[in-house]
């Protein structure tokens, strides 16, 4: 049984495979110290009891995203038929019920120009949405479940590339046996396709935690003011091991997403920023409930060639 490892090594195990979805089971037994079958179990038990799930994330280049934005959302009168819509809407990736002024936040990608704005329209235009307050995002400089943009658009990917991807989307621990039957290949072939997605950051295999069931908070967001630099700010924020974060133009100088295993872990990332002299006003707001959060399951890659 899974409970027969320490909670600490099973938050371990879980944490590797957020940052690896797929990390070798027996070098993690390796480096936490414990046995393949322990770290199995772990896993096994968190995909069983829809505590996270396996997946791949596609870069935003290669999905043809440009912008990037983080939306308060005010509302009046009753509030699901708005939450509705939001989870509906195809361009958001991260919707939520919080606990502040503004009942649901949501995160919106889109493609390029006017695209940010259309969907900002459609938005207002809700029955039940009374203002938005938008954060653009600058940079996204950390984001646990998502490869971050490349840089680059030049990168470009085939009809073998995208069976490749299309299986992990499925399977994210899918042998290169399997992937490379898939993409007509010999298991060497697809590894070596896999190692090329990966390595450029064009796609990233993570264990994505289930929150909209969960119920406890199980997580906080920030909007930061700062007096300093983005670089020395983004090092101080580093430091906090933020699952999210983005410098924006809007009201704050960067939104972050933080989460840990109590309230009272939370409570000291807040003070710790609060007690910073460079930190100018910290707004947090508690995520009482995930409704959507669908890096790499809302990722659509077709497996052949646009034409």
């Amino acid at each position: 049984m899974a409970a027969e490892v320490p909670q600490g090594a099973r938050r371990a195990v879980l944490r590797a495979l957020q940052e690896d979805g797929r990390a070798s089971y027996s070098r993690l037994a390796t480096q936490l110290g414990l046995s393949r079958r322990h770290v199995t179990q772990v896993v096994q038990h968190a995909i069983d009891s829809n505590e996270l799930r396996l997946t791949v994330s596609i870069s935003p280049d290669l999905l043809g995203l440009k912008r990037f934005a983080y939306l308060q959302v005010a509302v009046e009168g009753a509030v699901e038929p708005v939450r509705r819509a939001l989870v509906d809407l195809p361009e958001t990736t991260f919707v939520a019920d919080v606990a502040g002024t503004f009942p649901i936040d949501v995160e919106v990608r889109v493609g390029a120009d006017p695209h940010l704005s259309e969907v900002i329209g459609v938005i207002t235009e809700i029955p039940g949405v009374r203002s938005l307050r938008t954060h653009l995002y600058e940079s996204i400089e950390v984001n646990r479940y998502s490869p971050l943009q490349m840089g680059h658009t030049d990168f470009k990917v085939d009809a073998a590339d995208r069976a490749i991807i299309a299986h992990l989307q499925r399977d994210g621990r899918a042998s290169f046996r399997e992937l490379g039957e898939t993409a007509g290949l010999s298991a060497g072939g697809a590894r070596l396709r896999f190692e090329r997605l990966n390595s450029a950051g064009a796609v990233k295999v993570v264990a994505m935690p289930v929150r909209d069931h969960q119920r406890e908070t199980p997580s906080i967001g920030m909007g930061i003011r700062t007096r300093a630099s983005t670089a020395e700010t983004l090092g101080l924020l580093r430091s906090l091991e933020p699952e999210f974060l983005a410098a924006t133009i809007g009201s704050y100088n960067f939104v972050a997403t933080f989460s840990r295993e109590s309230a009272q872990e939370l409570i000291s990332v807040t003070d710790r920023l609060r007690a910073e002299p460079s930190i100018t006003a910290v707004e947090a707001w508690a995520n009482l409930r995930v409704l959507k959060e669908q890096y790499g399951e809302g990722d659509k890659l077709a497996v052949t060639e646009p034409g």
